[in-house]
């Protein structure tokens, strides 16, 4: 390919954070934080010189991979790739599904046109689908704020999407039931053992936490460990709940049918 091409699209892949370091509270805030879900309000919001900290926003680094690929001459609907499939459309309601990581079409491309064209495609649907999750959560409850973040990480030589959503229900405080509700769920797939899926419910002091895995062998794991997550949790000053694994996604997931939000033919 082009170089500037690979330049734009080697920016992008070193900028996606490892998976392994989101076990730092900081870390995992910093990569939320550059996202790209909230490159535009933060643009709005910005007074001053443009700050250089936009640069490494994985929207903004989408869409100069975009551009980068338009001067080259890409056109992504040249191809007609189906191979990947569609995941299912990100709503702010519904289960949290893990998105399976697509086959590598480019892999299977011998010219340098061909596999431009792909990446375009490619870029292009990523960047509509991270479109669609900013448009989700434009629209709030009055009762609960939610916030839906598709998060793309790296893992060795691999990429797979971590999916969030922060729950906040403020009702309980305003009704004078007690501390305000905060619930994250999190969605991630694991490859060939299939999905992985956590909830944790705080309310107040008091914490709960659900995780779910579709491998008997991921369950087996986790719950070897919930006692040593349970004492994190309380040397943390909180009050346990309960620390649960079960096998298999929440229940609505099978119902879920992936489709495309838009889709045009000739």
């Amino acid at each position: 390919m082009p170089r500037p091409v690979v330049q734009a699209a080697a920016h992008l892949w070193h900028a996606l954070p490892e998976a392994d370091a989101l076990g730092d509270p900081r870390a995992l805030e910093t990569a939320i934080a550059k996202s790209g879900v909230f490159l535009e309000a933060n643009l709005a919001a910005h007074r001053g010189p443009v700050d250089p900290r936009f640069g490494s926003d994985l929207k903004t680094l989408m869409l100069t991979l975009q551009k980068t690929l338009q001067s080259q001459g890409a056109k992504p609907s040249s191809t007609h790739s189906d191979a990947a499939g569609h995941a299912p459309v990100p709503t702010a309601r519904g289960p949290l599904t893990a998105l399976p990581s697509a086959p590598a079409t480019l892999a299977v491309l011998e010219e340098p046109v061909q596999q431009m064209n792909e990446l375009a495609r490619q870029t292009d649907g990523a960047l509509a689908r991270l479109t669609t999750v900013q448009i989700s959560n434009s629209a709030p409850d009055p009762a609960v704020q939610s916030m839906l973040i598709d998060l793309p990480v790296r893992h060795e030589d691999r990429a797979a999407v971590l999916r969030l959503r922060i729950e906040h229900d403020g009702s309980r405080r305003r009704d004078g039931d007690g501390a305000d509700s905060w619930t994250v769920e999190a969605a991630v797939d694991l490859g060939a053992v299939g999905a992985l899926h956590a909830k944790v419910t705080l309310i107040g002091k008091r914490i709960g936490v659900q995780l779910r895995a579709e491998s008997p062998a991921i369950v087996a794991a986790l719950s070897q460990r919930t006692g040593e997550l349970e004492a994190m949790l309380a040397d943390s000053g909180l009050e346990v709940d309960r620390v649960v694994c079960l096998h298999g996604m929440p229940a609505g997931d099978a119902g879920i049918r992936p489709a495309r939000l838009l889709d045009v033919r000739a």
